[in-house]
């Protein structure tokens, strides 16, 4: 099944807009801003023209008493307006916060309900990048970029028409550069909006290398890879490093040409303003020209500020857009509606046939058994025969198989998958542990499972015995991946996991690390253990786990071509003898 993609949108304001349904929910925040705003927007309007009257009536005829009062009015509306704005920019930046926390938590469960084909196709360090650095620039970008344009957008209409109603012809030459700007911010937004992607994508793959090498470091260390490494590391840092140098460089130049832009209509309406000074039937006084060079500072102030603004609102749309784009990817593992029940263990596999992608090489082919309640059945063949996939797909961690897998009778396609997984359980291969305690990795979190059940399912697996050397017990500490335990430490708290949960069926992908006698002995006693009281399908790998098996299926090139039990195939000759002769090396 190929991933059903959405065409992503390329607007800005439409991917803005489809954070609204994470901020409805705190709404209330934004009502604040929307009523705060315009009093913090009037108090910066209304400052200029009480300069004017201060100038014109007061200090121009020598009313002291008048000043007075009007300095008194003048700080009032300059503290009222900046009180108003203040409690309004947090308002916006509470709103923010908390809608992207809940952006945040969306993304990691999106991610988290995909089918495994979705991340065969994606790096660890690449998803991480999405859920961390991209919601993290979002947030950044739009509490000082975005939260502002709201209080920027009317104070530059409120100035219009404040400095019209003054002098509409003063007003004119003051912003006849008006054209010539909207053009170049556009240029430099379009331009921005392009190496913000840049970017974007570029830390992503930072990122996913950086993860790579640090999981897999003793493997880089241990083959002397580090310099290679070390110079993939600068290649990709010097890409990254070279398009914020140049966004940068667009940021700075347009930063620039707005001052440039602010000096020369100051200039320009200085020059038309004094033609008409003294003037008897010209309006333009002394304090109106004061006025309309504070007016152009405030207009200039904000579209200065608008380059930086643009560069960072164009980070948040580039990150939004990749976000976005990850959400709107869907490759789940359809879940039905079937719940299992009480299931008994009954498993039946007719004619399945499976590829990886469309088009790719079969890598099942029309295989069929079936493994009855409380029947161990083994599967054995070289690498790459398929021993995995059916076990994957028993799972339901793929979809996409032609042919029919039935559980206690009833289509795996219709079974709900969360039901599915109360019923089949896994002891993989390669154990992966959490960072938590000991009765935390066996539990998993589930409250289902209790301390006692945990320390039975200890006990079952052989591991309490480990278990109580620690100094801590059941509340030690593991580390990330599990690397202050040995393998086979590992092992018996994976089939610890196992026996903690009532699955009727377990997938017992048995682990080939090499340990001591004495832990081998422990792990193939929990391994005993577990066959006993379960339906096992074992993906087997060593011999003495295979000869406990009911039935042994051989798979070579994702076909059943050999079953029976050990005696039955080594009498017949075939390839499961052949397996067995070389040192059961599969």
């Amino acid at each position: 099944m190929n991933a059903r993609t959405r065409p992503p949108s390329t607007s800005d304001m439409r991917l803005l807009g489809r954070l609204w349904p994470l901020a409805r929910p705190h709404r209330r925040w934004l009502w604040v801003a929307l009523v705060l705003t315009p009093v913090g927007v009037l108090g910066s309007l209304l400052q200029p023209v009480l300069l004017k009257t201060a100038i014109d009536e007061h200090i121009a005829t020598g009313d002291l008493d008048g000043l007075a009062a009007m300095a008194m009015l003048f700080v009032a509306v300059v503290g009222i307006g900046f009180s108003a704005s203040a409690l309004a920019n947090y308002s916006l930046n509470v709103l923010g916060l908390r809608a992207l926390t809940a952006l945040r938590r969306r993304v990691f469960t999106h991610v988290m309900a995909q089918g495994q084909r979705f991340f065969d196709t994606r790096t660890t360090g690449a998803l991480m990048t999405r859920t961390t650095n991209d919601v993290e620039a979002v947030y950044e970008s739009l509490a000082w970029g975005a939260v502002s344009l709201l209080s920027d957008g009317l104070l530059l209409i409120g100035i219009f028409v404040a400095m019209m109603l003054l002098d509409w012809k003063l007003t004119l030459v003051s912003l006849s550069l008006a054209p010539l700007i909207v053009l170049i911010v556009d240029l430099f937004r379009r331009r921005l909006r392009a190496l913000s992607l840049i970017i974007r994508s570029s830390l992503s793959r930072l990122n996913g290398f950086f993860a790579e090498r640090i999981y897999g470091v003793t493997t880089v260390q241990l083959y002397g890879v580090q310099d290679r490494s070390r110079n993939a590391f600068r290649a990709l840092s010097h890409r990254y490093l070279d398009a914020y140098r140049r966004s940068n460089w667009w940021d700075a130049g347009l930063y620039a040409i707005m001052d440039g832009m602010a000096a020369l209509a100051v200039g320009s309406m200085l020059w038309f303003g004094a033609a008409q000074f003294g003037d008897p039937g010209s309006v333009v006084t002394l304090g109106l020209l004061v006025a309309f060079v504070d007016y152009l500072g405030k207009i200039f102030g904000p579209i200065r500020e608008l380059s930086g603004r643009i560069a960072t609102i164009q980070h948040a749309v580039a990150a939004l857009e990749r976000i976005f784009g990850l959400l709107d990817t869907e490759d789940p593992v359809p879940g039905g509606e079937t719940v299992l029940g009480s299931a008994r263990g009954d498993v039946r596999f007719d004619e399945v046939s499976f590829r990886y992608r469309e088009g790719g090489p079969l890598v099942l082919d029309g295989v069929s058994f079936t493994m009855r309640p409380g029947e161990v059945v083994a599967l054995v063949g070289a690498t790459g025969s398929g021993k995995t996939t059916i076990g994957k797909l028993l799972m339901k961690q793929y979809a996409g198989y032609e042919g029919s897998i039935r559980v206690d009778g009833h289509e795996l396609r219709e079974v709900d998958t969360a039901d599915l997984r109360r019923h089949v359980t896994a002891v993989h291969q390669d154990v992966y542990l959490f960072d938590g305690t000991i009765r935390e990795n066996i539990a998993l979190w589930a409250p289902a499972i209790d301390d006692d059940r945990v320390r039975e399912a200890a006990r079952l697996a052989r591991a309490d015995r480990f278990i109580a050397a620690l100094p801590a017990g059941y509340e030690h500490r593991v580390t990330e991946r599990g690397q202050n335990l040995s393998g086979g430490q590992k092992q018996l708290l994976a089939i610890a996991r196992a026996m903690a949960r009532d699955a009727p069926i377990v997938i017992l992908d048995e682990a080939t690390a090499s340990v001591d006698s004495v832990t081998e002995a422990l792990v193939d006693e929990a391994i005993g253990a577990l066959l006993s009281q379960r339906t096992v399908l074992v993906i087997a790998h060593r011999l003495s786990t295979i000869t406990k098996a009911d039935r042994i299926l051989v798979l070579h090139h994702g076909k059943v071509v050999e079953q029976g039990t050990h005696d039955e195939l080594m009498a017949q000759g075939g390839r499961y003898r052949l397996l067995v002769e070389v040192g059961f090396a599969i």
